[in-house]
C-alpha cells in the first residue's frame, strides 16, 4: 500500500517537481556535508532551486577533512530512510527514484541499478576537482546503497578527470536479495 502511494507520487513528481522540494533536497545534502566537514551549515531551503544547488556546490567545493566513510555512512542512513518512507522494494521503483533525485540535482544519469550507469551531465563537475569529486561521490555511493539495501558504487571514469561522461558500476543491492 505504501509503495503504491509512493509510486503514484513519484509519477507526479517526475512530471512536475515543486521548487521547494528541490531546494529542500539541497538543504538536506548541505546539512549532511556540514556535519561531515565539521563546518557551520547555512540555510538554503528557501532559495530558488538553482541558487540552493549552487550554494551547496560552493559550500562543498574545495573543502577537506571529511572522512569518506562518514560521508558514506551518513548518506547510507539517508537512503535507507527514504527506502523505508517510500516502501519501495522493487528495483525498478528504486531506480526511478534514484534517477529522479539526481535529476533534481542537475545530474543526468542513464543505465540500470544495479549495473552500469553513465552520467552524461553533472552540475558539480564545474565546481569540483577530481579529488573533491571522488570524496563527494561517497555521498552518492551511500545514498544509492541505502536505497538499494546495500551494494557498492565504483567509478571508472569521471567528468572531472577530463572524460566526456562519468562511468560507474553498482553491484549488490536488492536485485541480489531476490
Amino acid at each position: 500500500m505504501k509503495a503504491r502511494i509512493a509510486r503514484k507520487l513519484l509519477c507526479r513528481l517526475e512530471r512536475h517537481t515543486p521548487a521547494l522540494l528541490v531546494s529542500v533536497q539541497s538543504q538536506i545534502l548541505l546539512n549532511l556535508a556540514a556535519r561531515a566537514f565539521h563546518a557551520p551549515g547555512k540555510s538554503v531551503w528557501r532559495l530558488a532551486p538553482g541558487q540552493a544547488l549552487r550554494e551547496y556546490a560552493e559550500f562543498t567545493a574545495g573543502r577537506t577533512g571529511a572522512s569518506p566513510e562518514y560521508l558514506y555512512r551518513t548518506a547510507f542512513d539517508l537512503g535507507r530512510r527514504l527506502r523505508r518512507l517510500t516502501g519501495f522494494t522493487d528495483k525498478k521503483d528504486v531506480e526511478r527514484l534514484i534517477f529522479y533525485l539526481y535529476r533534481n540535482l542537475q545530474i543526468s544519469m542513464g543505465g540500470h541499478l544495479p549495473g552500469e550507469i553513465t552520467v552524461r551531465k553533472c552540475y558539480f563537475s564545474g565546481f569540483y576537482t577530481p579529488e573533491q569529486c571522488a570524496l563527494m561521490s561517497s555521498v552518492d555511493s551511500g545514498v544509492i546503497s541505502g536505497l538499494l539495501g546495500g551494494g557498492t558504487l565504483t567509478f571508472t571514469k569521471r567528468i572531472t578527470e577530463g572524460h566526456k561522461t562519468c562511468e560507474a558500476c553498482f553491484t549488490g543491492g536488492i536485485a541480489d536479495e531476490r
